[in-house]
């Protein structure tokens, strides 16, 4: 752009802008800007309350002490000043790290938890602070941390929810990789802990094998490592077998035997395609002794399993009831 043509939009411009509608467009922008500016500070010149968060470090842990429950990683402080130290505060620099020494605090403690005074930590915060500042309220208003120095056992790691399939599967198993976790806490809460639950979960309708991370519900004062694991969630389809088993008779006397009309009971039943061929007629034991049979008062025994192989259901007997004779 040349200088005349500079000089055409530059005086088309300052036309515009000082034409006589838009001069008094101006002077009330002015005006208006000076209003604001006036009740801006008039407002910063009031006292409020703002919530502050403050960074809370724990320092000076020794090599052989580990932190099973750490101290909250920031405090949200509420304070009280002019807006215009407030200000300061929000838009200043970061705010500096509350530090909580550990040697502080550990002189001869044995029960592994340790807490931190407010008072300690509001000292602290205000130190960080102009002196016209007022500390309205700190949260959280608990601060503890529990330590270890080498109590630490293995426990193993238990499914806690709900696992339910379709109508057609059935829960083979639940498997957890690692099946076990390593868990550090103080003696007092070691002694109380046997087993490590995952967070709960809650699955239905499930119809094929569920693989996911689970992490371990938290304990107060413990530590597991590793605080997740991997659970798989194994199901399968169910199916029906049929087996034929001799009643037997136990507990007869000399010169006594059982006779059962029929001899053998079919029993039918549920179970997986998976363990289809590993469940056989040896696994079912029907038995009665003689003298459940001389105390019926009758000659037939309603069919019964005392035990049923791990993994079937949906039991059934043909016939359910047998002629006897002793």
């Amino acid at each position: 752009m040349d200088s005349v043509q500079f000089k055409k939009y530059y005086t088309a411009v300052k036309n515009f802008l000082l034409g006589p509608k838009n001069k008094e467009f101006l002077i009330f922008l002015f005006f208006f800007f000076v209003s604001a500016a006036f009740w801006l500070l008039q407002s910063l010149n009031e006292t409020f309350d703002v919530e502050l968060k403050v960074p809370l470090k724990l320092e000076n842990v020794p090599s052989d002490v580990v932190i099973t429950s750490d101290l909250p990683s920031d405090l949200n402080v509420m304070v009280r000043d002019k807006g215009t130290v407030l200000v300061r505060y929000i838009y200043g620099t970061e705010q500096v790290p509350v530090r909580v020494d550990y040697k502080d605090y550990d002189k001869g403690n044995a029960s592994g938890r340790v807490s931190v005074t407010l008072l300690d930590v509001q000292k602290k915060v205000q130190a960080q602070l102009l002196s016209s500042t007022r500390i309205v309220s700190l949260k959280p208003d608990t601060l503890e941390f529990f330590f270890n120095k080498g109590a630490r056992k293995k426990v193993p790691v238990k499914l806690a929810g709900v696992v339910e399939t379709s109508p057609e599967y059935y829960l083979q198993r639940v498997e957890f990789t690692p099946d076990s976790v390593e868990v550090l806490a103080p003696s007092a809460i070691l002694d109380t802990i046997t087993e490590a639950f995952i967070t709960p979960v809650y699955f239905s309708d499930l119809s094929a094998n569920e693989k996911t991370i689970s992490m371990l519900r938290p304990v107060r004062g413990a530590k597991f490592i590793p605080d997740q694991v991997e659970m798989n969630v194994m199901i399968d389809l169910y199916t029906e077998k049929t087996v034929e088993v001799p009643l037997k008779g136990i507990n007869f006397p000399a010169g006594k035997e059982l006779r059962a009309f029929p001899s053998k009971v079919q029993i039918s039943f549920q179970i997986g395609v998976g363990r289809f061929r590993q469940v056989t007629a040896d696994d079912f034991h029907l038995v009665v002794s003689y003298e459940e049979l001389v105390g019926l008062g009758d000659n037939k025994y309603t069919v019964k399993l005392k035990k049923l192989p791990e993994g079937i259901s949906h039991v059934r007997f043909n016939p359910e009831q047998v002629d006897f004779l002793i």
